[in-house]
């Protein structure tokens, strides 16, 4: 860099400068520009802005007539105005004797310092201006207008304003740039991380709940001299147990009171806010939490203006205000935003957030969490059900983006529910519309759902008079999702209970089983389950009948949902139980009522029944084209639950030409295991996206039989081993890049897999932290038991086992008790199967 004057204060460059290769580029860029006159690098406190501007003007090569000025701003009174700032400049940057002239004199002659225009630039950097802007601002402009070969680079964690101004928006650090400060920040406590996998998904992991932020990161990095990192990430939840408000101050010397801590951080920024913004700010706490690490936050995350109005808006934070409210806490870096096509997200950031919780918990103005969060859950409850309508049309589409986006939301607004018996209902309402319109599928979450709707259901057992309908409802379809998680037993269970609560007739709550021919007047969530399992459990042609009648009865209460969805699987009942005639009538006629009705999830499934029925009954070359020409689409929307059908059921047609050829003897030795290596890379692939999306596609009788008969056929070419081989490699394609999909239509070979990639290996897992009887309550909760029935198991109290498994949540770092079941290691698979069939049935409900 050219000439640094003595006073002129220019930080020294950083020995642990980490990425941020875009923003050095865009600011050098600006640099060299001869317009650019002011650049702001706008962000939250601690992300990083001085030390950016440090390493860009270190990087920057002027001419040698360029001179470099800095000032920090930061000992200025938080309003100060422009004769202050002026005053604060030039005790940084003017070192004449200037006491018979202003200071703006001072400052212009300086810049300026009599060179002939054009021939001499200055910079001068103004760092830390947020807190005095109203000061900050007309000098700025003022200097600008008077010095024309000055360009000025402002920090602040909100823009200037200036008409001209470009903003240089400084992100959170990568979560790759992150791992690595945090490991260098290590070092130096003489507690580092290794390379061990274990330790760095730990240490990513607390980078990443501290927003990836690298003065964040430097304090929990602090930690490490009180803690092992497995510590530190536990005292980083997210919720009222947070604990790093409370971190000590990692450094007493050579850091800013403002930047010696969290709080202290949040606090500066909080302060600056005006009491709407405050209020508001606080309000938002009770919505999910995001991250913008990467350019991408978590998926699900942030919340549309409407629903912050819906939940937090009253006469003290009124309905009109809030969206340039939200606007200016956007630009003072305390909201983040997500800016899509047709729709504008808000969210906190997780620090941001745990700040707010608390200052919401001592406001006291009768909006409190609570009732913040039964606004929250009827809000989500209300949208999801506003689905119903959409469902099975045009416009699907767009409320199934919806749901996407607000997924996070639309479950946290079903756990918080629990904790009071007549708030489950409206969670109990939301889950069950959810699996009524196979949300929890399309988006990969039907464990959390299931989980968290049979918490709902003990969850309402007190209340008085008790919601029958919704009960029943709700759970026919935890028993349908059970059957693709594999629980068959417990789906047979569920069903039981609901023929027991709906028939008043002993004899046919004993025998309603053999009744499937009639109609003995089950509800049609019941009668849609009840058809279901007979289709993928037992192989049973009654299916059709009892799928039909579902259909009937759902068409009786105007359920379009439901009349599709049992329409669905009544075709495919024909496609995969019935004789050539039915199977292809009743499949064809299902399409062509989904083509009409214009509902691209309808048409797609519509699509897996005639491409099953075609192959099994028609042409199997026929019914490829049939599941290739779906899956090109099913790529485009992301839709990857009914992809994966789409496969499987393409790789049956694929086993059916094989088996033809074979017996044909048509064909070379090379082509016939060519074809043969593609079904068991096919394989491979399905049960790794299956696996990816909780679903026990092997324990699920229709599904099993044909891959039984598709591994049959190509083991007979192929040999074990080699198929074997194949299918393993196959199993290595990573369904978050849609790598089977882009295989079955030729766009992905298996050569382009890594080959470097390691042994598979257990994702980090603290189940050897929990003591023998944790591990054995964490089994029977991973199981389905209720505490209840684990405390009468094990001979304990119900308080013991409530205080057992809040402790096992917390050392697995298990978000709900329905996630437990991911942490227990595999080899216990058995077990919990085991238990699952054998847990005790749940009391009765309250009469």
């Amino acid at each position: 860099m050219s000439a640094v004057r003595p006073g002129d204060e220019v930080p020294a460059a950083a020995h642990e400068f980490v990425g941020r290769h875009t923003e050095l580029q865009r600011i050098g860029t600006l640099l060299a520009s001869a317009t650019a006159r002011l650049i702001t690098l706008a962000g939250p406190g601690g992300i990083g802005k001085t030390t950016l501007a440090t390493e860009a003007l270190r990087r920057f090569r002027p001419t040698p007539n360029h001179t470099v000025y800095w000032t920090r701003l930061s000992r200025l009174a938080a309003g100060a105005d422009a004769g202050v700032v002026a005053e604060e400049v030039v005790q940084s940057v003017v070192t004449a004797d200037i006491a018979a002239r202003s200071a703006w004199d001072g400052l212009v002659e300086t810049f300026t310092g009599g060179h002939i225009a054009g021939s001499h630039r200055t910079i001068l950097v103004l760092d830390n201006c947020e807190h005095v802007l109203a000061g900050v601002g007309p000098l700025i402009v003022g200097l600008l207008e008077a010095v024309p070969s000055l360009t000025i680079i402002a920090t602040s964690r909100e823009p200037v304003g200036w008409i001209d101004e470009h903003i240089v928006t400084v992100p959170p650090m990568s979560s790759g740039h992150a791992l690595e400060l945090f490991r260098r920040r290590a070092e130096l406590t003489g507690r580092p991380i290794s390379d061990n996998p274990e330790e760095l998904a730990v240490a990513r992991q607390i980078c990443w709940h501290v927003d990836n932020n690298p003065l964040f990161i430097r304090l929990a990095a602090a930690r490490l001299l009180h803690r092992p990192p497995i510590i530190v990430l536990r005292e980083l939840t997210g919720d009222t147990d947070d604990r790093r408000m409370h971190w000590s101050n990692a450094a007493r010397l050579g850091a800013e009171e403002r930047h010696r801590s969290v709080r202290d951080v949040i606090a500066w920024s909080y302060g600056l806010c005006t009491a709407g913004e405050q209020l508001l700010l606080d309000r938002m706490s009770v919505f999910v939490t995001g991250c913008d690490s990467d350019g991408a936050e978590l998926l699900g995350s942030g919340a549309e203006s409407e629903a912050i109005i819906a939940v937090c808006a009253d006469k003290s934070l009124p309905t009109e205000e809030i969206e340039s409210l939200l606007e200016r806490l956007a630009e003072r870096s305390l909201v983040s935003v997500r800016i899509e096509p047709t729709m504008v997200r808000y969210y906190l950031l997780e620090s941001v957030g745990v700040f707010v919780r608390d200052r919401l918990s001592q406001r006291g103005d009768g909006m409190d969490e609570a009732r913040l969060l039964a606004r929250h859950r009827r809000y989500y409850r209300d949208k999801v059900a506003a689905g119903q309508a959409t469902w099975y049309g045009p416009h699907e589409k767009d409320w199934l983006d919806w749901a996407r986006t607000a997924w996070c939301n639309i479950l946290l607004g079903i756990e918080t529910s629990l904790v009071e018996p007549t708030e489950a209902v409206i969670g109990l309402e939301t889950a069950a519309i959810l699996m009524s319109l196979r949300i929890p599928f399309i988006t990969g979450a039907n464990r959390a759902i299931g989980g968290i709707t049979e918490q709902a259901l003990e969850a309402i057992r007190q209340v008085d008079p008790p919601p029958t309908q919704l009960r029943i409802t709700a759970t026919a379809l935890v028993g349908w999702v059970a059957i693709w998680q594999g629980r068959h037993a417990y789906t047979a269970q569920l069903l039981d209970e609901c023929a027991v609560e709906c028939l008043s007739d002993p004899a046919l709550q004993q025998n309603w089983r053999e009744t499937a021919l009639d109609d003995i007047g089950l509800p049609a969530p019941v009668e849609f389950t009840w058809g279901i399992e007979l289709l993928l459990m037992h192989l049973d042609p009654r299916a059709i009948d009892v799928l039909t009648r579902a259909s009937r009865k759902f068409a009786e209460v105007d359920d379009a949902g439901g009349v599709q969805r049992s329409e669905l699987f009544a075709a495919l009942s024909c496609a995969n139980l019935g004789d050539a005639e039915l199977a292809l009538s009743a499949a064809r006629e299902h399409l062509d009522r989904a083509i009409a009705s214009d509902s691209q999830w309808a048409i797609s499934w519509g699509e897996v029944a005639w491409l099953t029925a075609v192959s099994r009954h028609g042409d199997p070359r026929a019914a490829l084209e049939i599941g290739r020409g779906a899956l090109e689409r099913l790529l485009i929307s992301g839709d990857r639950w009914t992809a994966g059908w789409i496969i499987h059921f393409s790789m049956m047609a694929l086993t059916y030409i094989l088996s033809a050829r074979i017996g044909a003897r048509d064909g070379s030795r090379a082509e016939l295991r060519a074809a043969a290596t593609e079904i068991a890379y096919l394989q491979g692939g399905i049960a790794t996206l299956h696996r990816s999306m909780g679903i026990a596609s092997e324990r699920v009788t229709l599904v099993a039989r044909g891959t039984e008969h598709a591994v049959a056929v190509a083991t007979s070419i192929l040999g074990t081993a080699d198929y074997t081989a194949a299918a393993r490699r196959g199993a290595r394609m990573r369904p978050e890049h849609d790598e089977l999909q882009r295989f079955m239509l030729g766009r992905f070979t298996i050569e382009e897999l890594p080959t470097d990639v390691p042994a598979a290996r257990a994702p980090a897992s603290r189940w050897q932290e929990l003591s023998p009887a944790e591990r054995d309550v964490a089994v029977l909760a991973a199981a389905g038991w209720a505490n209840s029935a684990i405390a009468a198991r094990r001979g304990s109290s119900i308080r013991t086992v409530d205080a057992q498994v809040v402790a096992i949540r917390r050392k697995l770092m298990a978000a709900t008790r329905a996630d437990i079941m991911w942490h227990v290691p595999g080899d216990l698979s058995e077990r919990i199967r085991l238990e699952s069939e054998q847990r005790p049935a749940r009391s009765p409900a309250r009469p």
